[in-house]
């Protein structure tokens, strides 16, 4: 059985960014990042604990301006920075539980969303399991809308 949670989370932070080496105005936003992620294993694990996990990777961030700290000091802090960098701390901090983080989105308006998917997770790439990660996620997409 493919056990799953959508998880949202939101981060209130401000952020510049730099185009044709303009520096813009440093402009808060709530960004709101959805997360799927999945387990094969056979003990459920309550939703609180993936959830935790996120909001521990954004409370630094939280109320600050991004361009303040790591890694975004050093990169620009776009959307698509952002999303990149949160999914794979994300997908690092549920393997412990037996998750897998599935694909991960970051949006900074309702209408401007960027995403990415991850491949099945090591040990769980066999056919039957990719067959049913792909039906799994198809459903709960069409349960939540685009």
């Amino acid at each position: 059985m493919l056990r799953y949670y959508r998880i949202k989370a939101y981060l209130n932070a401000s952020h510049f960014v730099v185009f044709d080496g303009k520096k813009g105005d440093v402009h808060p936003h709530t960004w709101e990042f959805v997360a799927t992620v999945y387990t094969t294993g056979s003990d459920i694990i309550k939703f609180t604990e993936p959830e935790k996990q996120i909001m521990k990777i954004f409370e630094p961030y939280q109320n600050q301006i991004m361009n303040d700290h790591e890694p975004f000091n050093a990169i620009i802090p776009s959307l698509e920075n952002i999303t990149e960098y949160f999914a794979a701390q994300i997908a690092e901090a549920v393997k412990p539980m037996n998750y897998h983080l599935r694909r991960f989105e970051g949006s900074e308006t309702p209408v401007r969303t960027y995403g990415v998917r991850f491949p099945e997770a090591e040990g769980a790439g066999d056919r039957n399991t990719s067959d049913e990660v792909e039906a799994a996620v198809s459903r709960l997409e069409k349960g939540f809308g685009d």
